[in-house]
């Protein structure tokens, strides 16, 4: 018998991690939207609407903008990704990550954005942010953008090709459990 590739990925950990679609179909918040979120396509576990779902997620949490995960909700819907998984994508950038993130994005848009690169004084202030802001701020903007650019496909292409080689240990593995027996 051939086995799918979406048979055997762990797909009780997101199921355990996603809420049922009904608990949001039924909360008042989302009760207009419910003809949206009918749709069996974001609630599906398998490696297209995963990648999807990390590739909008991803997208979405870099951006330098605040709710990000209205806007995660939105790709999803209209990628028709996994909708849980794009949500929770946006967690990523947290109280934790925000200044590595922060500097990154700064770091990588001066790569592109022509001009004086400022280094970060030896005592880092919030305020040093606050006072460059005209020279750091396009380059922290686009940087957030390349950042979710480049997030998104490595999201994308990440899970395409773990799921791929998990399928091919698993297959490998029960081979061998049918060879011994």
């Amino acid at each position: 018998a051939r086995y799918s590739e979406t048979s055997v990925m762990p797909k009780k950990l997101f199921r355990r991690i996603a809420p049922h679609p009904d608990t949001l179909r039924e909360n008042e918040l989302f009760r207009r939207f419910a003809h949206i979120l009918h749709d069996p396509n974001l609630w599906h576990f398998n490696r297209h609407s995963v990648a999807r779902a990390f590739s909008a997620g991803l997208f979405a949490a870099f951006l330098p903008i605040p709710f990000q995960s209205p806007i995660a909700a939105i790709l999803a819907i209209w990628l028709r990704a996994n909708l849980p998984i794009a949500v929770l994508m946006v967690f990523i950038t947290n109280p934790l990550t925000m200044v590595p993130i922060e500097l990154s994005a700064y770091w990588l848009g001066s790569l592109v954005v022509p001009g004086e690169f400022k280094p970060l004084p030896e005592q880092f202030e919030w305020r040093w942010i606050w006072d460059n802001l005209s020279s750091i701020g396009l380059p922290l903007i686009v940087g957030h953008f390349m950042l979710s650019v480049i997030t998104a496909f490595l999201g994308y292409w990440g899970i395409q090709a773990f799921w791929r080689v998990y399928v091919m240990i698993y297959l490998r593995k029960r081979g061998q459990r049918l060879t011994q027996t």
